[in-house]
């Protein structure tokens, strides 16, 4: 970036191009200087015409250019100088009432180019901002620009990974879809199952209710069997009294009788676990039957032995 002018720089031209015997003027600073721009130039002018220094020496008098004629020799250049400038006097004082006049539209004018002037300078620092910021912009583009770099670089990096994940999800779809259908082919087969559990239950709701009936019918044929066991006893006791003579002779079947209580007890129990276990109480009653049996043929002996003794006393 340019340095910026200043002020006292274009100050001190104004005095170097004065002392030349030169008006300074902006387009001549600006060949003297070589940088800074005819706003700030003719501004800075301005305010040395304005100075001390510039009355003292008079620079509004002062010509423009001052040039002599080629033809003129090196010899009277001096003497020319002089000349011209008597000239140049005599054309100044004819001119100043143009001058004047002009002088005076320069300075109703004068606000207007101040105006201009500050406008100009304005315009001068906000294009200085504005490289700025274009500067800053442009770094900032560059910094956005090795991001965005960046990010290409990482989305196609996503993408490809993008690219596997969509293969790995198109696998996990097929095998949730193959999992499915084994879960439908489980239902299938829980539902047989259960269909099968309902029949066994069934099945042995029906058993058990045949058991039940089963048992229903030894609870019945012991009820018999108690009842004939009843008058048995009865019937025993009655041979007691009416047999103490023999009591020796049937103290065996005494015993065998207690025997058969036991057995009968050991009956009852066995009836009692028929409930459970059908199989044993068919082979139970069997056995009680069996032992009525006998019972029946002892006591169909006992009354054969006692109707000889009987007749025995008759006689």
């Amino acid at each position: 970036m340019a340095v910026r002018l200043t002020e006292e720089e274009v100050h001190i031209a104004c005095v170097e191009i004065a002392g030349q015997g030169e008006r300074p003027t902006s387009l001549n600073l600006l060949e003297k200087l070589g940088r800074g721009s005819l706003t700030t130039i003719t501004k800075y002018l301005n305010s040395w015409n304005a100075s001390d220094d510039a009355q003292a020496i008079d620079a509004e008098s002062l010509p423009a250019v001052v040039q002599l004629p080629s033809e003129l020799s090196k010899e009277g250049e001096d003497l020319l100088k002089k000349m011209w400038n008597v000239a140049k006097k005599i054309t100044d004082n004819e001119l100043d009432i143009q001058r004047e006049a002009l002088k005076q539209a320069e300075i109703a004018n004068q606000s207007k180019v101040e105006e201009a002037f500050k406008f100009s300078e304005a315009q001068s620092m906000k294009i200085e901002r504005l490289e700025e910021d274009l500067t800053t912009l442009k770094e900032q583009f560059d910094g956005e620009f090795t991001k965005h770099k960046e990010t290409s670089n990482s989305l196609n990096a996503a993408e490809k990974e993008n690219i596997g994940l969509t293969k790995d999800n198109d696998q996990l779809k097929q095998e949730i879809i193959d999992l499915k259908n084994q879960l439908e082919k489980l239902d299938s087969l829980s539902k047989k199952a259960d269909q099968e559990k309902q029949a066994v239950q069934n099945n042995y709701s029906k058993e058990i209710a045949s058991k039940d009936t089963e048992i229903k019918s030894l609870d019945m044929q012991a009820h018999k069997l108690q009842t004939s066991l009843d008058i048995s006893v009865k019937s025993n006791e009655q041979l007691k009294t009416d047999l103490k003579s023999k009591e020796l002779d049937l103290s065996v079947q005494t015993v065998e009788f207690e025997k058969f209580g036991v057995r009968y007890e050991s009956s009852i129990r066995e009836l009692k676990t028929i409930k459970t276990e059908v199989k044993k109480a068919n082979k139970i009653a069997s056995d009680a039957e069996k032992l009525v049996a006998k019972l029946e043929g002892k006591l169909e002996v006992y009354e054969s032995l006692e109707k000889p003794k009987k007749g025995t006393k008759s006689d």
